[in-house]
């Protein structure tokens, strides 16, 4: 190859990549692994408190036919953030018979709006309908939403959106971070916030609180990565014992929040394949991790911050 071939297959590589990032954005860069320990390896052997909570977004019928299964193998409850118009109406999501069961059966269900909308692009009363009628939906059904999930990621940087989400959820989750501090103290770099107060003294809205808990979308990460099976399973036990250097002493400051899509091979590069997700599972059982939903996070609104029930 001559040398004008080199800079000419450089810049045609240049502007690919650039593309495809641009072509990204939209999806939700929040999810890309942009805080903490982007390189750090996991111990060899894992010491302290080691914790976690498991989200499935969407509602999609694979998390009840292929994750429920592996879950209730290991004694595992997780935390669901259903889409309700897409309950029993859309073609490869739940029933209300199949959610119900999951509500029975002692795990959590959570809103994720009505119609999975970016809310950043909607009207006053659109925003109502989305977040305010999601959560009526599912109490129609006696299942009672404490919590909702951004779909998009998109919505917790904005005081208008979170102002409303207020009204009727105690917190509200995003993605963007292996772990999330529970007194959201833990941001060098990003905040210097103390604790997790919705405003700072200036009145604007902080970069961390109890609107904008942040997990780590496992699905993307294979996507934004194009991680295969093995890659991702050794960054899913990087993230899940990312833990131990906050947690000691039986004092939990950090937790990962683990959050699945699609489970099982699908024709796109966004989903947790049923082997990976046994694997996983059997890892967290095997080191002894304790599984938590999103129902065990409580927040103390005199101290402003987040802990565990």
């Amino acid at each position: 190859m001559t040398d004008n071939q080199k800079i000419n297959f450089f810049r045609v590589y240049v502007f690919v990549f650039s593309f495809l990032v641009i072509l990204l954005l939209p999806i939700g860069t929040q999810q890309f692994d942009f805080y903490q320990i982007h390189a750090q390896a996991a111990p060899k052997s894992i010491t302290g408190d080691k914790v976690v909570i498991l989200n499935f977004d969407d509602g999609r019928k694979d998390q009840f036919t292929i994750a429920k299964p592996v879950l209730d193998k290991y004694g595992f409850k997780a935390s669901f953030y259903v889409v309700c118009n897409y309950i029993g109406n859309k073609r490869g999501y739940m029933d209300w018979t199949q959610l119900e069961s999951l509500n029975n059966e002692g795990h959590d269900i959570e809103s994720h709006s009505m119609n999975h909308r970016n809310l950043l692009n909607l009207p006053a009363n659109q925003l109502y309908f989305e977040l305010g009628k999601s959560k009526e939906c599912l109490q129609q059904r006696g299942i009672e939403a404490t919590s909702f999930a951004y779909p998009f990621d998109a919505g917790y940087q904005d005081a208008n959106v979170v102002n409303i989400v207020a009204k009727y959820y105690d917190f509200a989750r995003t993605a963007g971070s292996p772990v999330m501090f529970l007194h959201c103290d833990g941001w060098k770099g990003k905040s210097n916030q103390t604790d997790c107060s919705t405003y700072d003294t200036d009145g604007q809205l902080t970069f961390a609180n109890r609107y904008s808990v942040r997990g780590w979308s496992h699905d993307f990460s294979r996507l934004a990565n194009s991680y295969g099976d093995a890659d991702l399973y050794n960054r899913f036990v990087n993230v899940v014992n990312s833990q131990v250097r906050y947690n000691e002493n039986g004092i939990i400051n950090a937790i990962p929040i683990i959050i699945y899509h699609r489970m099982g091979q699908t024709p796109s590069n966004y989903f947790t394949s049923s082997g990976l997700f046994e694997k996983e599972m059997k890892y967290l059982y095997d080191n002894n991790f304790k599984v938590l939903t999103m129902k065990d996070l409580r927040y103390d609104d005199e101290r402003n911050y987040f802990y565990i029930q």
